[in-house]
């Protein structure tokens, strides 16, 4: 009688055990790491974004789900401090890249930490065909380069000055060698500082096509320039200006600029609904910003339902090739974490109205 108690108390405590570890394992959050520094728009609108997504699916099945967010500067050190710290907390995955030079140190710290880690807008050809467990939707930029060269050529531009940032040059160093190995007439490369001899070397250059490769707020000053003494000018700008000039200005000095971007048009009524409640709730209108997070937020809640939390299992889940659904339509992936998409579009603004004038 007395060995039957003893079993029976085995048993119960086995099962106490077990019940006490299930409920152990599931309280436990699955953590999620960002890197979004708010000095840049992009990333403090993702920061907003994540936050609304966290808010409105808190759990993965019966496991919650916490996002760590980093706000470093955008500086080498800072970001890369970041990461290690996040990798000290056990994070599982990490979301960040908001331009093509923080991306860069990302990869960099995926490729010895193997956690896996999404760009949400960096386009730099440099970043590509690398096994280092980095990934993103974003098209490379050879791809707009390649067709801004076309177009130009196509317009009839003999001479196209080139001006562009003194920053980001994991950005712009690739965008000007495809154009450049694509485009038949002159180029003239200016370095931008927002200065009287910039405006007077550009126009000195007689160029009869001016393409920026700047972020917004250089583009905008270029732009006030440059048209007060070449009004009819083709100019353009490519998808680190364009993404965000589109969502955020409006008016007459944008009458006939060209903007190159992958796409303006959102696919499927999930993400129609998603962008809307954020837009709702901060009162705010969502950006290509938005848009990259809420997809990679998606594709990241489903390879968990998939194959799990860990850095290793979720690192092969997206260096499988696949086709993922996202706001802008079916994307795939090819094993290099690499979005195979060519798909460029030109847009163009007449009265301050905004309209596709072509593809690419």
């Amino acid at each position: 009688m007395k060995t039957k108690i003893i079993i029976m108390m085995t048993c119960l405590a086995v099962i106490l055990a077990g019940i006490i570890m299930t409920l152990w394992y599931f309280s436990r959050p699955i953590l999620i790491g960002a890197i979004l520094p708010i000095e840049s728009l992009t990333g403090n609108e993702a920061n907003l974004f994540i936050r609304y997504y966290q808010d409105k699916n808190p759990k993965i099945g019966f496991r919650p789900i916490k996002f760590i967010i980093e706000d470093s500067a955008i500086k080498e050190d800072a970001v890369k401090n970041a990461y290690r710290k996040l990798n000290d907390q056990g994070v599982s995955f990490i979301i960040g890249g908001v331009l093509s030079k923080d991306a860069g140190w990302l990869a960099e710290e995926s490729a010895k930490t193997g956690i896996p880690t999404f760009g949400i807008a960096p386009s730099s050809a440099l970043l590509s065909g690398k096994k280092d467990g980095f990934f993103r939707l974003c098209q490379t930029n050879a791809i707009q380069a390649k067709a801004v060269a076309m177009y130009y050529q196509k317009v009839g531009v003999k001479r196209l000055v080139l001006v562009t940032s003194l920053d980001n040059i994991l950005y712009v160093d690739p965008f000007v060698k495809a154009i450049s190995e694509n485009f038949s007439g002159e180029i003239v490369r200016i370095p931008f500082t927002p200065n009287e001899e910039t405006y007077q070397n550009i126009l000195s250059a007689d160029p009869d096509g001016i393409f920026n490769i700047l972020p917004a707020r250089d583009v905008l000053q270029m732009l006030k320039a440059v048209r007060e003494h070449r009004p009819n000018i083709k100019f353009g700008c490519s998808a680190w200006a364009s993404d965000e000039i589109l969502n955020l200005y409006s008016g007459p000095l944008l009458d006939g600029v060209l903007f190159f971007s992958l796409s303006k048009e959102i696919h499927g009524e999930l993400y129609k609904t998603e962008l809307a409640e954020f837009e709702k709730k901060y009162n705010m209108k969502a950006t290509n910003a938005s848009q990259y997070t809420v997809s990679i937020l998606h594709i990241l809640y489903e390879s968990i339902r998939e194959v799990g939390y860990s850095r290793a299992a979720i690192k092969t889940y997206f260096e499988t090739p696949r086709t993922y659904d996202t706001c802008y339509g079916k994307m795939a992936m090819d094993d290099y974490g690499d979005v195979l998409t060519d798909r460029t579009i030109i847009l163009e603004t007449t009265k301050g109205t905004m309209k596709k004038k072509e593809n690419l």
